[in-house]
């Protein structure tokens, strides 16, 4: 995933010349490059919160 703006280079077919949508992808990669994104930073967040959970335990058992 490009995370820059840089543009990318047109493929070249065999007569050399560039084809005319080769720089921007289809609708539906950029969905599921954006979909992929949002389920992995889903799941970091929910995988950061079960990491500290014990740790929350322990500190609400440690004050009563």
């Amino acid at each position: 995933m490009r995370l820059s703006r840089l543009p990318t280079p047109r493929k070249q077919t065999a007569s050399g010349r560039a084809q005319p949508g080769a720089a921007n992808p289809p609708a539906s990669t950029r969905l599921k490059r954006v979909l992929w994104f949002v389920a992995l930073w889903c799941a970091g967040v929910a995988g950061a919160m079960l990491l500290a959970l014990p740790f929350r335990l322990l500190m609400h058992a440690a004050m009563r």
